[in-house]
């Protein structure tokens, strides 16, 4: 019999884990980490500056409000979103738990399309909301746009919509999205997860900034963990309409965001050349990923992101835990929903050939 103070909601939620990789082999000449989407060329330099420098302070709190923070942004955005319409938090991750806390209640329903990121079914569960699936339409994983509006309760007060998405790589061209947005009701609110929109070469796109610019409900969410090299400190923003944002914002936790992530941050990004480094970086690797699986008999999905997805020749997990052993770790798509499959992280070149001669290897 569980605690009377606990709450039923809580109990039931599906708890977000990973299978932990346990490795044979602790003495590798050289590791390439591959599974979790990172920049392999690093932080930008100003960030990393400003970071050591700020080390020097954290004796001292940082401001009890983010207003700097969504100044900068404002900056950013050269004026087109306001203070007060971004989210400033901990991650990616805590936007996200910020967005369920004040949208979502017990009994509520939020849409997903799997396979997709694997902690939205926590977050939405630990509020007391419900999960509706409507997966990826197979073999391309692509949008049942049809799906989602049929889905549509009295109950929805959200869908979710990985765009480019993680683990697949694919995307929701523009027709797609403005083809739900307009056929949504207008109290069910999307939450437009493009953290790997620095990677997109597609022309068809389509962005949160400008469905937000329209007044549509629409949240849109970034991160400094992908492009910015700064999965490490932490940081991640989402974006709205001021009247979401205003209300969202009434969810306050002090000292959100420490001193060091704050200012690196704030460098990240401002270092256009980096962004412009790491995008060429990726797109480049990516071709070469391309060209090697179409030779090698492969199939892949072609990616907007910084990874690809790929048909694993031999079971999964199997094979992840054989190049772990070669000090190569990649991401098993028993963890997203797509088994049999692999995320790669799209590394520099050193990883990449790398990556290549041990699976080569092995297959």
């Amino acid at each position: 019999m569980s605690h009377p103070l606990f709450k039923a909601h809580i109990e039931r939620a599906t708890r977000f884990q990973l299978r932990k990789p346990t490795p044979n082999k602790q003495n590798w000449d050289t590791f390439y980490k591959l599974s979790s989407n990172e920049n392999l060329m690093g932080p930008s330099p100003r960030a990393l500056k400003a970071a050591q420098e700020a080390i020097l302070g954290i004796h001292e709190y940082d401001f009890y409000d983010d207003f700097e923070f969504q100044d900068v942004l404002s900056d950013y955005y050269k004026g087109e979103l306001k203070s007060g319409q971004f989210i400033t938090a901990n991650s990616g991750v805590e936007v996200l738990e910020i967005i369920c806390r004040g949208l979502v209640s017990v009994g509520s329903e939020c849409i997903i399309s799997s396979p997709t990121f694997s902690p939205y079914k926590n977050i939405i569960e630990l509020e007391g909301g419900k999960v509706i699936d409507i997966p990826l339409v197979e073999p391309d994983y692509s949008w049942d746009i049809d799906g989602i509006l049929n889905a549509v309760t009295d109950k929805t007060a959200m869908v979710f919509i990985t765009n480019p998405n993680n683990p697949t790589g694919t995307y929701a061209n523009k027709a797609e999205i403005d083809r739900l947005l307009d056929n949504l009701p207008e109290q069910v609110i999307v939450v437009y997860d493009e953290v790997y929109y620095h990677f997109v070469d597609a022309d068809d796109f389509p962005y949160a900034l400008d469905y937000v610019k329209a007044g549509r409900p629409v949240i849109g969410l970034h991160t400094f963990s992908k492009i910015y090299g700064l999965a490490g400190l932490r940081v991640g923003y989402g974006f709205t309409t001021p009247e979401i944002g205003e209300y969202l914002n009434k969810i306050f936790r002090p000292f959100r965001i420490d001193t060091v992530s704050t200012v690196a941050a704030y460098e990240a990004l401002k270092d256009v050349e980096h962004v412009k480094a790491s995008q060429e970086m990726v797109w480049k690797g990516k071709k070469w990923f391309y060209q090697k699986f179409e030779a090698a008999g492969i199939k892949y999905w072609p990616t907007q992101g910084n990874f690809v997805m790929f048909e694993s020749p031999i079971p999964s997990l199997e094979l992840t835990a054989k190049m772990l052993d070669e000090g190569v770790m990649v991401r098993p798509g028993d963890n997203f929903g797509a088994p049999g499959k692999i995320r790669l992280t799209i590394g520099n070149e050193a990883a990449n050939e790398r990556f290549w001669t041990v699976f080569s290897g092995l297959i």
